[in-house]
């Protein structure tokens, strides 16, 4: 395999290698101390079920909503980049890749893959691919630096850059890179979600909507000796604690988004054991700034500081978590270490005034599960001081996503920022003015331009200094948006299920797991 070339970094991606992931390193816990290990290494066969909290949004990657839906997304589309547990790019489909200039990005291609079905990978299909994630109809952003893709032969692709962009590698890691079969595409047109067709491990077999997805294993995958399992049945199971009962009943081998409270109950389990790993992601409350009442920037920064989050950390997560002050945890390399959001009922009560009013109230989304539901509940009886009164809409998440993001329906949602693999994605994607995510557009001319500026730089200490500025004014200033807390991303598992390793981005793969027995 190629190495990565040191030109590319030393113009590019000198940062992304130097990142420190959160200070919180993957553990893995059992209840029982004698689990046996396998002194024989992987085991071939077998199948796995795993509960997930929610049906993917689209099965077309450029067309999706939610970040929830990488885990389901991961086992059809393998990505031109990976990344390890830090965040730090790995080779994909692309085994190597180099930076002639700081405006010129060249990937090498993987040899001898072919998609599931039977049309070979090529420099031609990635050049599809790109272009497709860069077109009118797509929902991804990640690419907007790229002006024009070229082959130069089939194992070579070319980008051409509009302007520097040090997000560039990690976000072919993301929705931009994962490849689809460009015939598939052309023979199912406008069904193609239904008959999803990529590189990855498994095939997508049977998809019922809120139900269960069933992936089977692709059996000339080019990564020999791979996938272990030769099934995987997802359950859809948004409601939690069905999950943890599922699973401790063996029904389900695997079960994702373990809330801390549960984490409480399944720690002392003798036939389950755990991984637990800080992530990017974290609670917020999204407004829709162009919708009263957060069309006034005074309400916005109101609800900013009546919020105290110190104590929904202790309440919610025993601790576990952290305030949300910022979009990054504070040891994580991109973030602000002396960004703080107070807790301030007082000045809040006093913003709304300046608003010209006393009580506001707004409705908000919340997912229907048990977590989002107290931490709903906390959050409307904290801010009821300083007089705001939260009408709470429970909702399927799937659905409230798409009124929220797509339709634009609702004033505000209490979802979670799943977190992106480079933090110039999540400053794009988030609090950019043509950001998806950020519904109303709120943004500044001096944001923008600090934005661009972050994202063509390189140097490391430099970006997260542009980060905190940014922060500061979308946060602070504009309160575009309500950031809660962070939590540990938690996996809980039976003992025979092994392989499994938790990264900083909170989005668990599923592909590679095996089971000691079958």
């Amino acid at each position: 395999m190629k190495k990565v070339t040191k030109v590319f970094f030393a113009i590019l991606l000198s940062s992304i290698l130097m990142i420190a992931g959160c200070s919180n390193s993957s553990t893995n816990t059992t209840g029982n101390t004698s689990e046996k290990q396998s002194s024989s290494g992987p085991k071939k066969g077998g199948s796995l079920v795993v509960a997930y909290d929610s049906d993917i949004s689209n099965y077309d990657p450029i067309l999706g909503n939610s970040g929830n839906d990488h885990p389901l997304l991961y086992p059809v589309y393998d990505t031109l980049v990976n990344y390890n547990d830090k965040l730090e790019p790995q080779p994909g489909l692309a085994e190597s890749w180099e930076a002639p200039d700081n405006k010129t990005l060249i990937l090498h291609l993987k040899k001898g893959v072919t998609f599931h079905d039977g049309s070979p990978f090529n420099a031609d299909a990635v050049k599809f691919n790109l272009d497709r994630v860069r077109s009118a109809d797509s929902k991804v952003s990640d690419l907007i630096s790229v002006e024009t893709v070229e082959v130069v032969d089939q194992e070579t692709v070319k980008l051409h850059l509009k302007q520097p962009d040090s997000s560039i590698v990690l976000a072919l890691s993301d929705r931009s890179g994962m490849m689809v079969s460009p015939t598939a595409v052309k023979k199912y047109g406008a069904d193609y979600a239904q008959n999803p067709v990529g590189t990855g491990p498994y095939k997508m077999v049977k998809w019922i909507r809120n139900g269960e997805i069933q992936f089977e294993a692709n059996q000339d995958y080019w990564q020999e000796g791979l996938p272990y399992l030769d099934k995987i049945t997802a359950k859809i199971m948004p409601d939690e604690n069905t999950r943890m009962n599922a699973l401790k009943s063996g029904q389900v081998q695997f079960y994702w988004n373990v809330s801390p409270d549960n984490s409480q109950v399944l720690k002392n389990d003798k036939t389950i054991k755990m991984d637990t790993k800080m992530k990017v992601a974290f609670y917020n409350i999204y407004l829709n700034t162009k919708m009263p009442p957060f069309d006034k920037k005074e309400v916005r920064q109101a609800l900013q500081l009546a919020i105290d989050r110190e104590a929904l950390v202790k309440a919610l997560t025993f601790g576990a978590g952290e305030p949300a002050y910022q979009t990054f945890p504070k040891e994580y390399w991109a973030a602000s270490p002396d960004m703080k959001i107070p807790y301030d009922p007082a000045k809040s009560k006093e913003l709304l005034k300046t608003a010209g009013v006393e009580n506001v109230t707004f409705d908000m989304f919340v997912p229907t599960s048990s977590f989002y539901q107290r931490l709903g509940e906390a959050i409307k009886g904290q801010v009821k001081e300083a007089g705001f009164n939260i009408n709470i809409l429970p909702m399927e998440l799937t659905k409230g996503v798409a009124l929220y993001f797509n339709e634009k329906q609702l004033p505000a949602n209490l979802t979670s920022w799943t977190g992106r693999p480079d933090p110039q994605q999540t400053i794009n994607l988030f609090l950019a003015g043509k950001g998806f995510y950020n519904v109303g557009g709120e943004t500044t001319p001096n944001k923008e331009q600090l934005i661009t500026q972050a994202a063509g730089t390189s140097d490391q200490k430099e970006r997260a200094k542009l980060y905190g500025e940014i922060n500061q004014m979308s946060l602070l200033d504009e309160s575009m948006t309500v950031p809660i807390i962070f939590t540990p991303s938690t996996a809980a598992m039976s003992l025979d299920v092994n392989g499994f390793e938790g990264t900083l981005l909170g989005k668990p793969k599923i592909s590679f797991l095996w089971l000691e027995k079958r």
